[in-house]
């Protein structure tokens, strides 16, 4: 009797760890959705960069700034990856706003804020605000952005 109550006690105790490393993962990592919402939200990240490096380069080439993304999508020379949501498919907002100056938008399902809690994303190197350019809030986020030459590329 007095093994069984031992061998009780240890698989309690083992129960209640692996419990706790399970909780304590679920906390440092996030659950299963969170997990991919932030991927979808990268994602997004990813597709606005892509953006903003083909309008770069149909700025260079035109010396104006695209009326649509659309523009660039069916021209070979400009990588647009993708011009809409991965997860609503709605198309990603764009417009200009000034000369050569423009806002690409999205919505996202995260809050990144703090640059210190998101993956590094790369800003564009002429962006103003620093490395945390990329960074949001959950909801729809506009991101203002001046098309630059591309050094090397032949307009």
């Amino acid at each position: 009797m007095q093994k069984n109550l031992g061998s009780n006690i240890f698989v309690g105790i083992v129960v209640v760890a692996v419990s706790a490393v399970a909780i304590a993962g679920l906390v440092v990592a996030g659950t299963p959705s969170q997990e991919r919402a932030r991927q979808f939200d990268n994602r997004r990240i990813n597709d606005l960069q892509q953006l903003s490096q083909a309008i770069d380069q149909f700025w260079t080439r035109n010396a104006r700034l695209p009326e649509t993304l659309a523009d660039m999508q069916s021209r070979r020379e400009y990588y647009v990856p993708s011009l809409q949501d991965p997860r609503s498919e709605q198309p990603y907002e764009y417009r200009v706003t000034a000369g050569k100056t423009y806002e690409l938008c999205a919505t996202f399902e995260t809050d990144a804020s703090n640059a210190s809690q998101q993956d590094p994303y790369a800003r564009p190197y002429y962006a103003k605000g620093g490395a945390d350019f990329w960074t949001h809030g959950k909801g729809r986020v506009c991101y203002t952005i001046e098309a630059q030459n591309v050094p090397g590329l032949v307009p």
